[in-house]
């Protein structure tokens, strides 16, 4: 059934969203090269919550006491009108190819300015994405997070664990909620961690954008009560 429906999906997608560059309407892509070299990448030289200079993507000791994560990585900013346009496509019009060039931002600015060979030579990594309510992975047919993380994990030949967390309630989307307080009602409790090897471990928490944190945050919390070493949280956009 769920193959039937991605098909049909297809076929509306390909009549009304026909394959052209989202930056300049080249036919043939959904992004094309020099499209995808333009993107300014994110500098992830503050802590996200408070704005305080860290660098590295580094959440400041104040900060990490009550949202759980090490660090966030971005590789853009969502106000950019292409990176913006580029997500919606791969949510909302289910462009599943777009999960390759996105992650391949995120891979640019990883590289860029960590050596993940090395520090998983002494540290055990785990990539983790930030897990859909069922309901909603039936609906659209895929998680854009997991994508995202299969690609990362590829690339630079780490584990991945889709089961490690899952959402046990569901709420309305995030995005659909505006108040900063609201949304961390929204999605206090509702994880769950199925069990898995987390302890000890620098967990790479994969989302595709971070607003607030406030997921990230209620995500990093149950990997963290059960003994991850760190959790960063890796996104393709913030803001």
């Amino acid at each position: 059934m769920r193959l039937l429906t991605n098909k049909i999906k297809r076929f509306f997608l390909d009549l009304f969203f026909p394959k052209n560059c989202l930056g300049c309407k080249q036919p043939d892509t959904y992004l094309c090269r020099d499209c995808f070299n333009k993107i300014p990448l994110a500098s992830n030289n503050t802590c996200f919550f408070c704005e305080e200079i860290t660098g590295q993507g580094r959440i400041c000791i104040n900060c990490k006491k009550e949202k759980y994560l090490d660090r966030i990585i971005s590789a853009s900013e969502y106000k950019n009108p292409l990176i913006r346009e580029l997500i919606r496509a791969f949510k909302y019009h289910y462009i599943q190819e777009l999960a390759n060039p996105l992650s391949q931002l995120l891979i640019k600015v990883l590289e860029n300015n960590f050596n993940i060979s090395s520090i998983s030579s002494t540290s055990s990594i785990l990539v983790i994405p930030v897990p859909l309510f069922k309901h909603r992975l039936h609906y659209r047919g895929f998680n854009q997070a997991e994508l995202i993380a299969q690609e990362i994990a590829k690339h630079f030949k780490l584990p991945i664990e889709t089961n490690a967390i899952k959402r046990k309630i569901s709420r309305a989307p995030q995005a659909k909620i505006s108040d900063i307080e609201k949304r961390k009602t929204n999605i206090k409790d509702v994880f769950d961690i199925v069990p898995s090897e987390v302890e000890g471990k620098i967990i790479l928490l994969v989302d595709d954008v971070i607003t607030t944190g406030a997921t990230l945050s209620e995500a990093a919390k149950i990997l963290k009560q059960n003994n991850a070493k760190e959790v960063w949280g890796i996104t393709i956009a913030k803001g």
